[in-house]
């Protein structure tokens, strides 16, 4: 079973995979969402969500306390 999709010239794990799958059909989802979601740890969901803003594919935007996720190109 391979945990690797091609992306580009990149490449996009299975965590990073669900993580963009899970933000196309919840925009601007908290770190804690996307967690349950994915049913990982919030810290695991953190550094992905970290190495995904990395590659431009997603950011986030400051809600008071909270930082909601969205693909890069929503608004």
């Amino acid at each position: 079973m391979t945990t690797r999709l091609e992306v580009e010239d990149g490449r996009l794990d299975l965590i990073e995979d669900k993580i963009v799958h899970s933000l196309g059909e919840r925009p601007s989802s908290s770190i804690g969402e996307i967690a349950r979601d994915l049913r990982v740890n919030r810290s695991t969901a953190s550094k992905y969500l970290h190495v995904l803003r990395a590659k431009r594919m997603v950011n986030f935007r400051q809600v008071g306390p909270v930082k909601l996720w969205s693909l890069e190109d929503e608004k």
